[in-house]
């Protein structure tokens, strides 16, 4: 599948104002309250805007709910109209309902502090054990998904005037549980007493990349999944948005609200 994603800082701007059928995609992700503190993996320019399904409820007698959730690229991204047609099961079908969604890898840290300050960064490790029982610990990453307008174009506007996003550890502070959500990113100890980032070389030999990852959330295989589900099986989130692309402004206010946030956010780094 040689796809071709949507990326850009532009792009990301423009809208603030697996594998196979079982492998699993980590997703980093904040509940409301939530610090986490993390290394990006993906420079600004590169962060694709997907179109996504989210929340498909995969019937799974593992679960006491008796299913899980699976994310699927949707098969009318651009990126996959000339493989499939522009047309998706999900779509069609199923009757659930894609949106718009930058998607980036990242790594998730572990901040050493001494009263407030931080003294050190650490790439924060899971540990678990292998077949045979054996202790084993893997490194925790994964794939971050989030809109424009509240969360992305921070990082947009920081690359723009600051610098590499990859350069500088980040610590994310999410505010509210809904349609108030907030993030407020933080750069960890930035300028002449900075922590300097963990070496994260050897990480990203075992991280697939972004694009394999996604062309795995479009693959046959995954799709096999939606086969067994009925039309109308999925539950709808939320009302419907005020936007047509998620996050985004309109376009007589892009530039204004672009401003806004550069001022608040990259200012104060």
């Amino acid at each position: 599948m040689a796809s071709k994603f949507r990326t850009g800082t532009d792009l990301i701007k423009s809208s603030a104002a697996g594998g196979g059928k079982r492998r699993f995609t980590p997703n980093i992700y904040w509940k409301p309250g939530d610090v986490r503190a993390i290394a990006w993996l993906t420079a600004a320019g590169d962060i694709p805007k997907v179109r996504l399904h989210q929340m498909v409820r995969i019937p799974d007698d593992r679960f006491d709910s008796g299913f899980r959730y699976e994310t699927f690229v949707c098969k009318k991204d651009p990126s996959m109209v000339e493989e499939f047609g522009g047309e998706c099961d999900l779509c069609d079908r199923v009757g659930h309902e894609a949106s718009e969604k930058f998607v980036a890898l990242a790594v998730e840290l572990e901040t050493v502090k001494e009263g407030k300050k931080v003294k050190e960064v650490k790439v924060k490790m899971d540990q678990y054990k292998d077949k045979d029982g054996n202790d084993q610990e893997a490194v925790r990453w994964g794939i971050v998904i989030q809109a424009a307008k509240n969360f992305y174009s921070y990082f947009a506007a920081y690359d723009e005037n600051s610098g590499d996003i990859r350069e500088v550890a980040w610590e994310i502070h999410r505010e509210g549980g809904s349609t108030d959500t907030k993030y407020h990113p933080f750069v960890i100890m930035n300028g002449p007493n900075a922590i300097p980032l963990p070496d994260l070389s050897e990480v990203t030999e075992n991280i697939p990349a972004l694009d394999d990852i996604l062309e795995g959330m479009a693959s046959p295989e995954k799709y096999e999944q939606v086969d067994e589900l009925a039309p109308g099986s999925q539950p709808s989130f939320g009302g419907k948005k005020k936007t047509t692309d998620d996050g985004a402004v309109p376009t007589g206010e892009r530039a204004t609200e672009f401003s806004k946030i550069r001022e608040e956010v990259v200012g104060s780094y």
